[in-house]
């Protein structure tokens, strides 16, 4: 099969898999045996349609505290994409709840009004032909049971002076923090796939902030903090050809070394929007994959899949050192594929602005790669929830049979991290299944040196086109001795506070974050990650108290002794004495 999305279908812990079979009618879910250390399939909770299936997108929609599945998938070839809602009890999924169709432009999951509940944008398929009504709609979360719980409505921008884009078809839109407030923002990936529009989340909605030019015969947008300056950059790969370029998000950088006043931001103010935020295709930075792997191109299309998948640049932060890795799939002239990876390393001879980091290719340990047959696809996400960045592979084999493969990761790191996930809550559950798009984590680190510095990553940025988001962040801290000084998180809700900040997190831990969408309290959960090395240490720590209470008896029976030598004497002198 073709993995579709991760999510935790049995609120144990784990993160679960959702795998479209290979003739795309069903959806199987695996769900993770921690006791065996592999996945299951739990056919029970398999889910067949008619249609062709072509996105999945995991979500607690009746917020009941059990994971959810939105199925998107076309029957004909005119175009229309059905939708249905399959409401989860944590042993299987219900009967279909079927949604109003869209377009082909998948569309993606948002919060339109901010009340912490999963909507959906898109193109309506029954207004489509209307020329005079708006380009973008919304299936706005009802909170209602049943049929009603979602109800298709046009999308309102906030200032009203600005109509949305009409979205491309494959697009890579996504809803994540641009301008530096924790709190997502709306990325448009425009019909032509040319230009992109930013729309910035505020009290009065979403209202249009810019519109930028993307790359010829771009491919699908990612977002990550490449450069760990606080503020999320765009990594936008050429398909078919050899080409990544990197845009890098300029706002007011941290008052650190000798910036102390006037346009940067001061520790507490690392959730403080930037108006004035900005990308420049003519300052990006472009890692050539030619010249990496001479002959080797990034793969274009995958094979054995009805719909459209277009293969996007898998970010994630392998080695734990605070900066972003890349991976990708290429294709060359042989008709091979192979999955590349990319480390980033401090960068000593970049001119571009803001342009810190460079790629090296990846060579040590990365030889399992090299015999899977033909990858169409890869996936980041930590297998066993043991704290490290695994590799889930899609391929195909020599009989030409799709399958997945995961990968452990086994580099070696003394570099700490911390998992953190946004759930869904209000003031009847608490969802720990539940998946929240668009919610944004923000630290503020001090390295081993001393150096402090701004660091960002996004939650779930994207759901359409198989992206593959885990439902948690796994952030790199590097190397250092100190707590996490301030950890900000923000949501979308509108009703209660949208950031809120926490001091002195563990590292190496899971940090688990409710944002109640009517009150400011928020509530943190803290789950410590056991140490491969934590029996050593208590093995060490039990010897050196034993060793120390062996010396400490010792020199009590000596120093016992002693007094008691001492006490004989004085007897000894005082009946000399008397006589």
């Amino acid at each position: 099969g073709t993995p579709a999305a991760f999510g935790d279908f049995n609120n144990d812990g784990h993160t679960d898999l959702f795998v479209i079979s290979s003739d795309q009618k069903t959806v199987e879910t695996w769900v993770w045996d921690n006791s065996n250390k592999e996945f299951s399939h739990l056919a029970a909770a398999d889910i067949t349609t008619a249609h062709t299936i072509t996105n999945v997108v995991p979500g607690d929609f009746d917020m009941d505290g059990r994971l959810d599945l939105l199925v998107q998938g076309q029957q004909t070839s005119n175009g229309e994409t059905f939708m249905s809602v399959y409401l989860g009890d944590g042993a299987k999924f219900n009967d279909a709840v079927d949604l109003p169709s869209a377009t082909e432009a998948l569309p993606f999951a948002f919060d339109y009004n901010g009340d912490g509940r999963v909507d959906f944008l898109g193109r309506s398929w029954d207004q489509r032909t209307n020329a005079t009504g708006p380009q973008t709609w919304v299936w706005q979360n009802t909170q209602k049971p049943g049929t009603e719980m979602y109800d298709l409505t046009a999308f309102v921008p906030g200032d009203g002076t600005q109509e949305m884009c009409q979205p491309a078809s494959p697009h890579s839109s996504a809803f994540v923090d641009l301008d530096g407030d924790c709190l997502a923002d709306l990325f448009i990936v425009c019909a032509g796939n040319e230009e992109y529009q930013i729309w910035t989340n505020s009290a009065a909605g979403f209202v249009y902030s810019q519109t930028g030019k993307l790359p010829t015969n771009a491919g699908p947008v990612s977002f990550a903090d490449i450069n760990a300056d606080g503020s999320l950059d765009l990594v936008i790969p050429i398909p078919g050809k050899s080409q990544i370029y990197v845009l890098f998000n300029t706002q007011r950088p941290l008052c650190v070394g000798e910036r102390k006043s006037g346009e940067c931001r001061k520790y507490h103010g690392i959730c403080e929007a930037d108006p004035q935020f900005s990308f420049s295709l003519s300052d990006a930075k472009v890692i050539d994959i030619d010249k990496l792997w001479p002959g080797e191109v990034l793969l274009k299309d995958m094979e054995k899949f009805d719909g459209q998948a277009p293969p996007a640049v898998k970010i994630a932060d392998f080695n734990l050192d605070g900066f972003p890795d890349m991976a990708v799939v290429t294709s060359s002239s042989k008709k091979s594929t192979h999955v590349r990876m990319l480390k980033s390393i401090k960068c000593t001879d970049c001119t571009a602005p803001r342009d810190e980091r460079s790629f090296v290719v990846v060579t040590a340990g990365v030889q399992v790669l090299e015999g899977l047959g033909r990858p169409q696809d890869i996936a980041f996400f930590d297998i066993d929830e043991s704290g490290t960045v695994d590799m889930l592979v899609a391929l195909v084999d020599a009989s030409g049979s799709k399958r997945i493969t995961a990968i452990y990761n086994n580099f070696f790191t003394d570099a700490f991290f911390i998992k953190a996930v946004v759930c869904p809550a209000d003031q009847h559950t608490r969802s720990h299944a539940g998946i929240l798009p668009g919610a944004s984590f923000k630290y503020l680190l001090v390295s081993d040196s001393g150096k402090k510095h701004v660091a960002q990553s996004p939650q779930v940025p994207q759901t359409a086109y198989r992206a593959l988001s885990t439902p948690y962040s796994m952030i790199g801290l590097g190397r250092t001795n100190n707590y996490i000084e301030d950890f900000s998180v923000g949501s979308t809700a509108q009703l209660g506070t949208r950031a809120r900040s926490f001091e002195g997190l563990i590292p190496n831990s899971q940090v688990v974050v409710f944002p109640y969408n009517t009150t400011s309290d928020w509530r943190l959960e803290l789950y410590m990650n056991r140490s491969e090395s934590t029996p050593y240490i208590l093995a060490t720590l039990l010897s050196s108290m034993a060793l120390l209470g062996i010396a400490v008896f010792a020199l009590n029976t000596m120093e016992r002794r002693a007094d008691q030598r001492e006490k004989q004497r004085a007897l000894h002198s005082i009946n000399f004495d008397a006589l």
